[in-house]
């Protein structure tokens, strides 16, 4: 008795294999042009600051008015909940919200006031 073909792997045998790419046995393609430009002659940044000075101006101008609304209304945000957020960390804030909260009357201690440290 024969004993079975060992498994190989990489690429598959000569039954199977049709050729690597580009060199499958059909025919040699004909009348593909390429064209191309020599690195030396290639100017990719001809004319950017050239034409960012007289274009990008206008170009800005033209975005404004679809920009600055937005970036104004979230700036306002912004402000406003840092100082909220300054105001409710403070003694004045924290002395308003126990108001508020009726955990003491107005008036039962007296409001705090801060006063500079003495040295």
């Amino acid at each position: 008795m024969r004993p079975s073909a060992p498994a190989q792997s990489g690429m598959p045998g000569p039954k199977t294999y049709i050729g690597w790419w580009g060199d499958m046995g059909s025919l040699p393609q004909k009348g593909i042009k390429t064209y191309g430009v020599s690195p030396y002659r290639q100017r990719a940044m001809a004319g950017a600051l050239n034409g960012y000075i007289f274009n990008g101006f206008a170009r800005l101008m033209n975005h404004l008015p679809y920009v600055a609304p937005p970036a104004l209304f979230f700036y306002g945000v912004y402000y406003w909940s840092k100082s909220k957020y300054e105001y409710f960390n403070s003694k004045q804030g924290h002395y308003d919200n126990l108001i508020k909260e009726g955990v003491i009357k107005p008036g039962q201690y007296e409001r705090p006031t801060v006063e500079p440290m003495s040295h």
